[in-house]
């Protein structure tokens, strides 16, 4: 089955937020400059119902009755969340904690497949078929605790781009002198619509091997934690130290490039107090 048209997949979400099965609320956005890396702070207060640590609990409000599948730790209270099945591999869902409107999630079928695994062949055919139908969402793969997932049934998520800081990362060297960490990136000439999910399979492992080095993971069995952003033909993939700074200034794959979601102002005073520059280089590897 085809992805629906972005019309369709807004008036879901638009159903879903009405209903009080999906969270979405207005937020705020604060915009800091971090040495000439630019952030954006979000913060909207119905993130206070979303599980924020690893295998944390989710609220007691929201009905778990309904796993998606034996291993999985996700919840699907509402079957409308399902948009499609891509490839007999996975399910494109909506979010049930969102602040882009819509918000996606393409998990795994095998829901004992977990977020410290790699990217696979499978993961990389769903992702491009979401990112040729759907042009203006990005995708991003937060691999295991390190890297920011809360939830270890693997899976990917859809954001609206484009990621804040991406500009960055594809300029020149005076542009990306201003990045705070280690990352490893690949530029695909032919263009994602072009492409295969051997190809990009093909150029992530590079990459990560890149990431492991960086870590000192030296024994192929050792997981590695990273997160990738896929977007406009690019794959960047950030090798990750730590999932969280202090008490509460973390970040995801989105997070690390510039959009950094909290339901309150306490994480930000902890951003500010340990310097923006050097909680990035804390989360990830100094560059």
């Amino acid at each position: 089955m085809a992805i629906p048209s972005k019309a369709q997949i807004v008036a879901t979400f638009d159903a879903l937020v009405a209903d009080g099965v999906l969270v979405y609320g207005p937020h705020e956005a604060i915009e800091h400059d971090c040495d000439g890396y630019p952030l954006e702070f979000r913060i909207c207060a119905s993130l206070s119902r979303k599980p924020n640590t690893f295998r944390a609990a989710l609220d007691p409000a929201f009905d778990t009755s309904c796993k998606w599948g034996p291993g999985s730790d996700l919840f699907c209270p509402d079957e409308r969340l399902k948009l499609v099945k891509l490839n007999g591999t996975h399910d494109l869902a909506l979010n049930l904690f969102c602040v882009d409107r819509p918000q996606l999630l393409l998990l795994t079928l095998d829901s004992y497949k977990r977020q410290y695994e790699p990217l696979d062949h499978d993961d990389f055919a769903a992702a491009l078929q979401v990112l040729i139908a759907l042009d203006d969402m990005y995708v991003i793969f937060n691999g295991g605790e390190a890297a920011g997932c809360t939830r270890v049934h693997k899976h990917m998520q859809g954001l609206l781009g484009p990621p804040r800081a991406f500009e960055l990362f594809v300029g020149g060297e005076e542009q990306k002198s201003h990045i705070p960490f280690q990352y490893y990136s690949c530029y695909i000439t032919e263009g994602f619509n072009a492409v295969g999910a051997s190809d990009l399979l093909k150029a992530y492992m590079k990459l990560l091997e890149g990431a492991r080095q960086s870590l000192g993971l030296l024994r192929p069995e050792e997981a590695c934690p990273h997160n990738v952003v896929l977007w406009k033909d690019w794959i960047i993939v950030i090798p990750r130290r730590s999932a969280v700074v202090g008490l509460a200034a973390s970040a995801n794959a989105a997070g690390m490039l510039g959009s950094i979601w909290n339901s309150d102002q306490a994480p930000i005073k902890e951003w500010l107090k340990f310097g923006c520059r050097n909680v990035l280089e804390q989360l990830g590897v100094p560059r």
